[in-house]
């Protein structure tokens, strides 16, 4: 009879140990994919418990703790790439028969203005661009701003798409580079 006893309340003991370390039965995948990532620091975590740091440059991730069907998850970010933020979706719901792994982590460096001054400038028709985005400084302007940022660590390359009405103008210092940790203001336009 005691030893009927004790058997029980070892596999009680072990059944609370299990459970308290986070013991799952569970044989799921949950994971899903990262885009942009190019900075270190992310770590993601699953129902405020198991913690997943996340290398910069990978492109998908999976939590090491398994989990069971019908287990609820709910993927957050708990600390975010340094000059980046990392957005989760799909990221909540119920672990069904098959491995959850269509959560996807979207990351985003932090973006600054990229601008510069002009010296010159009488004409009108300038047209100065960074890839797909366009600025054009009217007659008399001596500073630009480009409306769309650029993100931290990402390369720019100011040019000029289109000359103004009787000028030549050129880009002449600091037209290229990777955005730093501020924003760039010392691309140097010069028309004449």
């Amino acid at each position: 009879m005691k030893s009927l006893y004790l058997r029980i309340m070892l596999v009680l003991v072990c059944a609370v140990t299990l459970a308290s370390c986070g013991g799952s039965s569970g044989t799921l995948i949950l994971g899903g994919t990262v885009t942009g990532l190019t900075k270190d620091g992310l770590v993601l975590v699953n129902n405020g418990g198991s913690n997943l740091a996340v290398a910069s440059g990978s492109s998908t991730f999976a939590f090491a703790d398994l989990v069971a069907t019908d287990d609820s998850f709910n993927v957050t970010v708990l600390t975010q790439p340094t000059q980046a933020t990392c957005t989760p979706t799909a990221n909540t719901g119920t672990a069904n028969y098959y491995n959850t792994d269509y959560i996807v982590i979207t990351c985003v460096n932090t973006p600054y203005s990229l601008g510069g001054t002009i010296t010159g400038l009488t004409g009108t028709g300038l047209v100065l661009a960074n890839g797909a985005a366009t600025v054009s400084p009217v007659a008399g302007s001596t500073t630009f701003t480009f409306t769309t940022q650029v993100g931290n660590s990402l390369p720019y390359g100011v040019t000029v798409l289109a000359q103004p009405t009787g000028q030549t103008c050129s880009v002449t210092a600091n037209g290229t580079g990777y955005m730093g940790t501020a924003a760039v203001t010392n691309v140097a336009v010069t028309c004449v």
